[in-house]
């Protein structure tokens, strides 16, 4: 059962598993103040909710997200950009990046300006063959943002990440895949029952040593090798201390496992 609320649409899959997905596909999923607040309030509440163990972002329609609504600028409702990337987009962005729990980007047609940060902010990216990211900024006079240079400059380091940014040339799925920058590409009809079953795999893991390892490898992206070291022996106490690592242990040991 799905609800819809200010472009947004949520969708429980198993129980376990939250689909949020940008719901305007008349704009491309371009994402309006309304939109932007909404996405950012759900990926909170998945968050918050102890039954949800994955959340996937898609978009409705021909595209994931064409980026921010322009028409919002050409109305004069936003004064300034710090002020709006702080308030609009920072909060959906930090949920997707801090949540214990796996966020899966499914990648439908363009993913473009903030919307291809929320495809680099996610955990696991998947892309239809026809899907494509686009930096599109430069062609209005702005830079990337919503943490767009963050990603791209630790994935691909100043030379390929100015390339990307300075000719808004769009990066399809194969070569997305190739930098790094996407785990898989499926064929367009298979993309959502992809992510699905990917989701579903993820949900039959341990819920703590996943949220854990996704810890872990956010830290270990900015902390250097000691404080990771240390930082991974205090998650691996809290793996230990889960129900889910003494029944797993106990399985592993028993003479029927394989």
């Amino acid at each position: 059962m799905s609800q819809t609320h200010d472009g947004v649409s949520l969708t429980r899959h198993d129980d376990a598993i939250l689909e949020i997905r940008l719901s305007r596909p008349r704009v491309r999923n371009a994402l309006d103040e309304a939109t932007a607040r909404a996405l950012g309030e759900a990926l909170q509440a998945a968050a918050e909710d102890a039954s949800i163990r994955c959340v996937m972002l898609s978009g409705d329609g021909a595209s994931f997200c064409a980026g921010a609504d322009i028409t919002e600028f050409q109305e004069g409702k936003t004064t300034s950009a710090s002020k709006r990337i702080v308030t609009l987009f920072q909060p959906a962005l930090l949920q997707i990046v801090e949540m214990h729990k796996p966020v899966i980007c499914a990648v439908n047609g363009a993913a473009a300006g903030i919307g291809a940060a929320y495809v680099l902010a996610s955990d696991l990216v998947l892309m239809g063959r026809s899907a494509y990211l686009k930096l599109a900024f430069i062609n209005i006079g702005l830079i990337p943002d919503g943490g767009i240079t963050w990603h791209l400059v630790r994935q691909l380091g100043h030379a390929r990440a100015f390339e990307l940014a300075a000719t808004a040339a769009p990066i399809d799925a194969p070569a997305c895949q190739a930098l790094g920058l996407a785990n898989r590409v499926v064929d367009d009809a298979r993309l959502a029952e992809e992510a699905l079953s990917w989701a579903r795999h993820l949900v039959s893991q341990p819920t703590q040593a996943i949220a854990n390892t996704k810890r872990a490898l956010r830290f270990a992206a900015l902390g250097d090798l000691e404080a990771t070291i240390a930082h991974e022996g205090q998650l691996q106490d809290e793996c230990k201390a889960s129900p889910e690592f003494a029944d797993r242990v106990t399985a592993f040991l028993s003479p029927r496992h394989p």
